[in-house]
């Protein structure tokens, strides 16, 4: 990366402006599930005209002019879209990107999305951007477009189930605590502490969007939520799910493939028609529970955490 900066660069990062609207939203439809991230903002921009402070351009330089190559998301989180291996100029174009973070990017919370892209980056940027707090560099990325595999809860029985449906905002009392655990569990702070405002606000959003799925049932004598899930983001006919969680004194018993099979059903009848998710490799038991669902492996994402 040192070099990349004391050379005249031959891509640079901007903001992106309207006239490259089309050609972005192609970039990312070139792996939808990969690039739902960016492709979400995108969809939003084109619906209304405005585009996205957060969204920059990759420009490859073509002589007096030049071309849009790729794309950086810094939002919340940091998502890159750029060419593969296979690209003649990969290497000089994510050293270009890498520098142009440093230079002009505020450090996000978290790089995510596949991981050759996203650790290649991370290695780039480490000296400025480091440490890191986690590296999760063996994420299963999967997907499912076809009606899912029903799987009933195996041990369901005392529980009172109700039927798995949208959240909406008379539950929110009750959701918040469960998504903070799982929050916790899997980022490793509690979001209340941190940035309180923020994350319920989105949780908030959600739930009006109709991206917030619940199951209610009876654990220790007390209505509660045995089984939740959000669709974290929507774009380019793809929506990805996040926060899967159950109850942790009803885990074991089958909740989240039956539960994850009614949300499947119900995203892909309203949502969008293909339904992903990543997950952590070391986590072979939620990998059994979406492969038993019908979710496929279709790649691997990395996450670095700050």
């Amino acid at each position: 990366m040192t070099d990349s900066l004391l050379r005249r660069a031959q891509h640079t990062l901007a903001p992106l402006q309207r006239r490259d609207l089309a050609a972005a939203i192609e970039i990312a439809a070139a792996d939808p599930v990969a690039n739902v991230v960016p492709a979400m903002h995108l969809d939003i921009a084109r619906a209304s005209g405005v585009m996205p402070a957060a969204m920059w351009a990759v420009r490859r330089r073509v002589g007096l002019h030049s071309a849009l190559a790729g794309l950086v998301w810094n939002g919340a989180n940091l998502a890159a879209v750029l060419p593969g291996e296979e690209s003649d100029d990969a290497e000089s174009l994510r050293a270009d990107v890498a520098a142009a973070a440093v230079a002009r990017l505020t450090r996000p919370a978290a790089l995510v999305g596949p991981a050759q892209t996203t650790l290649d980056l991370w290695g780039r940027v480490e000296p400025w951007w480091g440490p890191a707090r986690e590296v999760r560099a063996r994420q299963v990325s999967m997907a499912i477009d076809s009606e899912p595999v029903r799987v009933a809860g195996i041990g369901a029985a005392g529980l009172e189930l109700a039927a798995v449906r949208r959240a909406t905002l008379d539950d929110y009392d009750r959701l918040l605590p469960a998504c903070v655990h799982m929050f916790i569990g899997e980022v490793g702070y509690d979001p209340m502490r941190h940035g309180r405002a923020g994350y319920e606000e989105r949780l908030r959003s959600l739930v009006r969007a109709g991206r917030s799925f619940v199951q209610f049932g009876e654990v220790d004598g007390e209505r509660q939520v045995v089984f939740k899930a959000e669709v974290g983001a929507l774009g380019g006919g793809v929506a990805q799910l996040q926060g899967v969680w159950v109850h942790p004194t009803v885990r074991g018993r089958g909740l989240a493939r039956a539960g994850l099979g009614a949300v499947v059903d119900a995203v892909r009848g309203s949502l969008a028609p293909t339904v992903s998710l990543y997950v952590n490799d070391f986590n072979p038991v939620a990998i059994r529970a979406y492969e038993a669902v019908g979710f496929r492996r279709v790649g691997q994402f990395a996450t670095v955490m700050f």
